[in-house]
């Protein structure tokens, strides 16, 4: 299981790559954008459970991003970190001012970026995924691989319960068909396979969780949600 889906925006291809190999080796899901235009598209898109955000970026300072975010009524708790070459303490009370949870001088070193990021997103609640959820109805257990509605006891195959799990756990929040192919069937994002795998899964997950199956919610062009 993933701990966290991270967006890192950064523009030197290189760096991001680096950021890029270390997160996913801690088990983060995380993805790159370059620009400002970029990251505000994919925010109002799919928005992340924390932001790694560079300030010199080709469209303009990442510290103007995160004054929309902190004025955003969606966006606003979103945990935020600055990973910049300004090492200037102007610089950085500039971005902790503006509602910054950290910042991080580049070049960095690695384990401490880590650390960093883990330490922010336990503050933020958002660390290691719980062994168990619940919402809208209904009750999952990831060591038993139980599921419950109400009081009644569902059997559902192994795919079934991992797309059960991702949707309910992150509820309220879009997720892509590339997400799903690659943490639920283990393929990788952009794969050229169809996804038809994932309608006929929903479409027996749906049948056997009657009750509530209207609150997964297909979003035309983008994925599916679970609507609590």
């Amino acid at each position: 299981m993933i701990k966290a889906q991270i967006l890192v925006v950064e523009d030197q291809a290189a760096t991001a790559d680096l950021i890029l190999e270390v997160l996913k080796g801690e088990g983060y899901e995380a993805q790159t954008v370059d620009t400002l235009a970029k990251a505000r598209a994919r925010l109002k898109k799919q928005p992340p459970e924390l932001l790694l955000l560079d300030r010199n970026l080709p469209d303009g300072d990442g510290v103007d991003l995160l004054a929309e975010i902190r004025d955003d009524e969606k966006l606003g708790s979103l945990p935020v970190i600055i990973l910049t070459a300004k090492k200037d303490v102007a610089d950085k009370i500039a971005g902790l001012r503006v509602g910054a949870d950290d910042y991080v001088a580049k070049p960095f070193n690695t384990e401490e970026l880590v650390a960093r990021v883990a330490a922010i997103l336990r503050r933020a609640g958002k660390g290691e995924e719980p062994t168990s959820v619940e919402a809208g109805g209904v009750k999952l257990d990831r060591a038993s691989r139980k599921v419950h509605i109400g009081e009644q006891e569902v059997p559902l195959s192994a795919k079934e319960f991992d797309l059960l799990w991702f949707l309910v756990y992150r509820k309220g929040r879009v997720l892509t068909r590339d997400f799903l192919l690659q943490h639920v069937w283990g393929y990788d994002s952009g794969i050229d396979l169809t996804t038809k795998v994932i309608d006929v899964t929903l479409s027996h997950l749906r049948n056997k969780i009657g009750p509530i199956a209207d609150k997964i919610v297909a979003v035309r062009g983008f994925g599916y949600r679970f609507d609590a």
